[in-house]
């Protein structure tokens, strides 16, 4: 894609509105802390008092609304923390620049590593710099410095206060999300007219991280929710299996997954509500019918996996009969977990080189806003419409549109400049009456709301509403005239192209990511695939644990080269990869393919000494050569010829006589079929692997 298309395709996605809210719940609580806090400036008749409070109310209040995986009590202290701490070393700080800068590279920096973590922690760190920057550029002084920082922190502690009000929800409220959402998406999935929704990895993923967020104490009464996810996980199999081996098309076929899609969809509200959803008695009797007419496996197991899950879901409803179950064995690794603070330093000590795309936004991060802040403080008041001395606002939007990956800064950028120009134009129309107190009041509170509501919605519908307020709140507690609306609006245009400028002198280009991240995907397969295939040797020969840590790790992987994937058709940087976009998306599914044919191996793992197919120990060592080398030739370090695995699984099966069994085990069949399917898919990925272009050169006349 050329540079001007690109520009204009992510640019008109970064003004498009979404239909996404935060829970009603957690809104209401948010807009409830910013009414006390202006209603207490009401009540002390100090309008600085009430606006500072509103706004770390209001900056605490998004903390809370962002993808909240933890407790919004847990989120709200967290935010009123760190957002009071870092207001406090602002007002420290204030008139010493030199020390100013310095720490807002430093606090700019780390905010950009706790990315690593996920988009909301990346943006409730850029939140909380906010309240550094608050302080020390719009104080008077030091003193009026720490006021302001004490009045911010009343603020977030409405906030907090705020969370202990009813309603309060079922307990693991988080947890209980994320697996609900994971249950629909295999109900989705159970009904599609094709398999793709069964390679959705992003719903599994989002509920090991919500359960492995919960402390060791508590994992005990989470048992049943930690036993839905391995039950998910089976289910996930069975029903790929049930699609690689009947026709889905068939009526009878047709109305068995649609009463499994029930099922599930029960399921998913038990654990979302707490509250028994119970399926009616027909819907599992079309199951059980189909299962035990069917010929293959897959429904009888697929049925099967069903009773558990719906088992787990109602003790789940129930906290106290959690604590009698053992931990489940799909998930053995991820019960045990690890404590938090290693986790947390371990993700983030993996990511300190200067080849991560984590460490180069961090870098990013640090430099832009320092210079946004010295290029703010150049520009001064535009000419006496609004506040000089300070760079407060083009620093903000360079910190809050720079992220680590093209698409999403362009995007930001454009949406955020948007909706500051459209919500400047409302703010001076806001400003231009006479309002009372109460007026103020009242109207102030009423766009906190708005910009609370379309927090999800887009950077533009965002911005519009959140400029409009800080706008219209800062220019009555100021004094500062209703063109100071304008002022705002044109820092928030310079931040954003500063923020897109400064990604563009060093990018990130997701093009240049994927040979790294394919390198890694094969390492995983490298260790999970020789795992399995011993796991064939013996009854429980395979390490549950070590195969569940390597399909957790290997899932993550996968979706961050898919995103990768998906980002780079964005980019202006084709021609940069050695894969074109076509060959791109083709990779992407047969990385798929592989993964599924991962899932059905661990699947069939044997379960009596009759399953056990020890000839298959046999194809561990070129297996492990083969992948070995496919991820070094991904990485782009050697070439690796396309058909040499099928010619050693060929030989294999020869020499083995599998093929001509004539014991006529279905197991030995079927293990036959998912190794070929495995060598199948793994040579097509080798031969799109090889194909890689080499940069064209010119050659000297």
């Amino acid at each position: 894609m050329r540079w001007w298309s690109s520009l204009v395709t992510i640019g008109r996605d970064g003004l498009r509105i979404q239909r996404a809210f935060a829970a009603p719940s957690a809104i209401a609580r948010a807009v409830l802390a910013v009414l006390l806090a202006t209603v207490l400036g009401l009540l002390l008749d100090d309008p600085v008092a009430g606006a500072m409070a509103s706004v770390g109310a209001f900056i605490c209040g998004i903390g809370t609304l962002l993808s909240p995986l933890r407790h919004p009590l847990v989120n709200a202290l967290g935010m009123a923390a760190a957002f009071s701490a870092m207001a406090v070393l602002g007002a420290l700080v204030h008139g010493t620049t030199w020390l100013f800068l310095l720490l807002l590279a430093v606090a700019a920096f780390a905010t950009g590593m706790w990315r690593t973590l996920g988009i909301a922690p990346g943006i409730r760190g850029c939140l909380a710099v906010i309240g550094l920057m608050i302080t020390a550029d719009l104080a008077p002084d030091v003193h009026g410095g720490l006021v302001m920082a004490g009045w911010i922190a009343v603020g977030t502690g409405l906030v907090v206060l705020v969370q202990l009000l009813p309603p309060y929800g079922p307990r693991f409220a988080a947890q209980r999300r994320a697996l609900a959402a994971l249950y629909t998406s295999l109900a989705e999935a159970s009904v599609a007219a094709d398999a793709p929704g069964l390679g959705g990895s992003a719903p599994f993923t989002t509920a090991r991280q919500t359960l492995d967020l919960l402390p060791q104490f508590s994992r005990p009464a989470a048992a049943a929710l930690f036993g839905l996810l391995g039950e998910a996980e089976r289910i996930r199999r069975a029903l790929h299996t049930v699609r690689l081996t009947i026709p889905a098309a068939a009526p009878a076929n047709r109305e068995a997954l649609a009463a499994a899609a029930q099922v599930l969809g029960n399921i998913s509200r038990t654990v979302a509500s707490g509250r028994e959803h119970r399926t009616p008695e027909e819907v599992s009797t079309v199951l059980e019918s189909w299962a035990a007419a069917s010929p293959e496996h897959g429904p009888r197991d697929l049925a099967a996996r069903l009773r558990p899950a719906e088992q787990l879901a109602l003790r789940s409803t129930d906290d106290r009969l959690g604590d009698v179950l053992e931990p489940h064995t799909e998930v053995p690794g991820l019960y045990a977990g690890t404590p938090a603070v290693a986790r947390t330093a371990r993700r983030i000590r993996a990511q300190l080189h200067p080849r991560s795309p984590i460490f180069r936004h961090a870098v990013r991060l640090a430099v832009g806003v320092v210079v946004a802040e010295v290029i703010g403080r150049a520009i001064g008041g535009w000419g006496g419409l609004g506040i000089s001395a300070h760079g407060f606002w083009v620093a903000l939007t360079t910190m809050l549109v720079l992220f680590p990956e093209y698409g999403h800064t362009i995007a930001r950028g454009w949406g955020r400049a948007a909706g500051a120009v459209l919500g400047g134009l409302f703010a001076w129309v806001l400003s231009l009456p006479n309002w009372s107190p109460v007026g103020l009041a009242v109207l102030a509170v009423v766009l906190a709301a708005a910009s609370f509501v379309t927090l999800r919605t887009g950077q533009l519908m965002l911005n519009l509403w959140l400029t409009t307020w800080i706008v219209f709140l800062i220019h009555h507690v100021g004094g500062l005239p209703g063109p100071a609306a304008w002022a705002r609006a044109a820092d928030t245009v310079v931040g954003a192209a500063l923020a897109v400028l400064i990604f563009l002198v060093w990018p990130t280009w997701s093009t240049r990511r994927v040979p790294g991240l394919l390198a890694e995907w094969l390492r995983v397969q490298d260790r999970l695939l020789p795992e399995l295939l011993t796991g064939y040797a013996d009854v429980g020969a395979a390490d549950r644990a070590a195969v569940d840590t390597l399909r957790a790790r290997s899932r993550q992987v996968r979706e961050h080269l898919e995103a990768a994937v998906e980002q780079s058709h964005a980019e202006p940087a084709e021609h940069r990869g050695p894969w074109s976009s076509a060959q791109l998306t083709q990779i992407r599914t047969q990385v798929s393919t592989v993964a599924g044919c991962v899932t059905q191996l661990g699947e069939h793992l044997p379960r009596t000494e009759q399953d056990t197919v020890p000839e298959l120990t046999e194809l561990v060592d070129p297996l492990h050569e083969h992948l070995t080398a496919l991820a070094r030739a991904a990485a782009g370090a050697e070439t690796v010829a396309p058909g040499a695995l099928r010619s050693v699984f060929d030989s294999f099966t020869a020499r083995s006589g599998l093929l001509a069994d004539g014991s006529g085990r279905a197991t030995t069949s079927r293990a036959v079929a998912l190794s070929t399917a495995t060598v199948d898919a793994v040579e097509a990925l080798t031969a799109t692997i090889a194909s890689r272009h080499r940069r064209r050169r010119h050659a000297a006349a």
